[in-house]
C-alpha cells in the first residue's frame, strides 16, 4: 500500500509513498523509470506482489504510472510473453479528483490537466468505480441530525464538481449558509475554539473528545496559532527543573561519581 503524499501514507498500515516504496525519480520525466533492478529484495517482493493499492493518485504525474508501468513489465517475470500493463499486477487507484492536481510549476491549466492519470495512455486499462456513501459521515452520526449531514455532504460535493455558484471560467461565487457561520465574535481564535471545542476543561482528558472534533487552517501561521490557545486553555502540572549551576557543589560531585 502506497500513497501520493506522506501524510496519506501514514493513514495505511505499512503505508509508504509510492515516490520512496517504487524508487520513482523526482523529477520525473516522460522517459524516466523507476531504479528497481532484478534480483533485488524490491524486485523478488513486487513478483511476490498479487495487489497493490495506490492511494491520492490524481495528485501524483501520470509519468509516475508510467516509469512504474515500464518498470514492472521489465522486472516481473512471466511464463508467458504477455506484455501486460503493470507487469500484470493488479492496481487499485484511489483519489478524488475534486482534491489537489498535480503541481506544475508556473503551469497553465491546460498544462495541469495534461498531467492528470486519467490524460495517460494507462487510463484505458482502468475499470471506474465510484464510491457512492460517505462511511465517515454514516458511522458517525445520529438519527436525529442525518438528514442535515447528508444535506451537507451534497453540498461539499456540489461544490467540488462546479455546480455551485456561477459559472466563469474555473472560479466562482459559494454563498456559505447562514449556519455555518461565526458571524459575532472579537477574537476570531476564540470564537471558533469556543464553538468547536466545547467545555474543553471539563474534556481534556478524554480522547474521544478530540476524535470527533477538528479545526482546518489554510496556513501553518494559523495552524499554530490555534495550536497554541488550545494548549494554554488545558490545566497541566507545573514542574521545577533546576540546572546544575543552582545545585550545591557536593551534590554536583556526589552526583558525577555516581555517573
Amino acid at each position: 500500500m502506497v500513497a501520493s503524499s506522506g501524510i496519506a501514507s501514514l493513514l495505511l498500515p505499512g503505508g509508504r509513498t509510492a515516490h520512496s516504496k517504487f524508487k520513482i525519480p523526482v523529477p520525473v520525466f516522460e522517459d524516466s523509470t523507476c531504479n528497481i533492478h532484478q534480483g533485488t529484495q524490491l524486485a523478488e517482493l513486487l513478483n511476490q506482489t498479487s495487489l497493490i493499492i495506490w492511494d491520492e493518485a490524481p495528485m501524483a504525474h501520470k509519468f509516475c504510472f508510467k516509469a512504474l508501468d515500464h518498470s514492472l513489465r521489465d522486472i516481473i517475470k512471466h511464463n508467458s510473453r504477455d506484455n501486460k500493463s503493470f507487469g500484470g499486477k493488479v492496481m487499485v487507484f484511489g483519489g478524488d479528483f475534486r482534491q489537489i492536481l498535480p503541481v506544475i510549476p508556473r503551469g497553465s491549466r491546460s498544462d495541469i490537466v495534461n498531467a492528470t492519470i486519467n490524460s495517460s495512455y494507462l487510463w484505458d486499462y482502468y475499470q471506474i468505480l465510484r464510491l457512492t456513501k460517505n462511511m465517515l459521515l454514516q458511522n458517525n452520526m445520529q438519527a436525529t441530525d442525518q438528514e442535515e449531514i447528508m444535506t451537507f455532504a451534497q453540498w461539499i460535493i456540489d461544490i467540488g464538481d462546479g455546480i455551485i455558484g456561477h459559472d466563469n471560467d474555473g472560479y466562482a461565487t459559494i454563498e456559505i449558509s447562514h449556519e455555518l457561520l461565526i458571524t459575532e465574535y472579537n477574537d476570531p481564535i476564540h470564537s471558533i475554539v469556543s464553538s468547536t471545542f466545547l467545555d474543553l476543561c471539563h474534556h481534556h482528558n478524554d480522547r474521544e473528545y478530540f476524535q470527533f472534533r477538528a479545526i482546518l487552517a489554510s496556513t501553518n501561521e494559523t495552524v499554530q496559532q490555534v495550536n497554541d490557545y488550545i494548549l494554554a486553555l488545558i490545566p497541566g502540572e507545573q514542574m521545577e527543573y533546576l540546572s546544575s549551576d543552582s545545585v550545591d557543589k557536593s551534590e554536583t560531585i556526589e552526583s558525577s561519581h555516581f555517573c
